[in-house]
């Protein structure tokens, strides 16, 4: 079903693992879509994906989320092109280093906090006014369990997350009774390459084996299973089309049952 013709996306984070898949989910969905990031080679890959699989020819935008220049020509290429952003995921972030908290650096600490919590609040900021014009738009942050659920030596990273649900919440409070809709995707343990690394810091941490610490965080999961970017992907859609239209404000976990709150 083509539920996003006509429909401009803009995505951060576009050049791979989760942001790759939700730019495809919502090309086939018919959507036209902005990928924005620094990694050009991986955002030039995922336009060939979806032209090749049948999506319209996306816009492809260099975007440092810490640089008002660099949102600002983003922003201003894309009303150039299309006219208008009807959906803005912001999905960039990093996991930074896993360490205790007495000794993790300052500098790691900002570097998280800047990258996953006040990155989105520049670009969404400056996203708004438009969406703001046309009295309709949806945004979609991409949290994690991890700021509802403490894990060792994490943080930054949680703060950062939790940090997002509480931008979210009072955004979608002001912008309501515009047309606006502001809701976030808190994944659990998503499969791909960024979890391996995380299944290794378990492993180191707890003196285990990689395939343990697998096991381990397997074990966690109520439905046995990790995640998919996919799962992650419809999710996305879902907050992005009008199957959502009642819904602002809310915190949707994808963990397979990990947290349930």
């Amino acid at each position: 079903m083509e539920e996003l013709v006509n429909k401009v996306a803009l995505v951060t984070g576009a050049s791979r693992g989760i942001g790759r898949v939700i730019s495809l989910r919502l090309a086939k969905a018919g959507a036209q879509l902005v990928l924005a990031g620094r990694d050009r080679a991986g955002l030039e890959e995922t336009a060939r994906l979806i032209t090749t699989s049948g999506g319209l020819s996306p816009l492809i935008c260099h975007l440092d989320l810490l640089d008002r220049s660099s949102i600002n020509a983003t922003l201003t290429k894309t009303i150039e092109a299309f006219g208008n952003i009807d959906v803005l995921v912001n999905n960039s972030g990093i996991t930074g280093n896993a360490v205790p908290f007495l000794e993790l650096p300052e500098k790691d600490w900002d570097e998280t906090i800047d990258t996953n919590l006040k990155g989105p609040f520049l670009l969404t900021q400056t996203v708004l006014p438009e969406m703001l014009k046309r009295k309709s738009g949806s945004i979609i942050f991409i949290g994690s369990v991890t700021g509802k659920r403490p894990f060792k030596n994490r943080s930054a990273y949680a703060a950062s997350k939790l940090g997002l649900v509480g931008l979210m919440r009072t955004l979608a409070l002001e912008v309501a009774s515009h047309g606006i809709r502001v809701n976030l995707i808190s994944p659990g343990f998503v499969a791909g390459p960024r979890l391996e690394g995380v299944v290794d810091n378990v492993a180191e941490m707890d003196e285990i084996s990689h395939e343990e610490a697998r096991a381990k965080m397997i074990g966690m999961i109520p439905m046995q299973h990790f995640v998919s970017a996919e799962n992650i992907a419809e999710g996305v859609l879902f907050f992005a089309s009008d199957r959502s239209a009642g819904i602002t404000g809310d915190d949707l976990n994808i963990s397979g049952g990990l947290v349930m709150y």
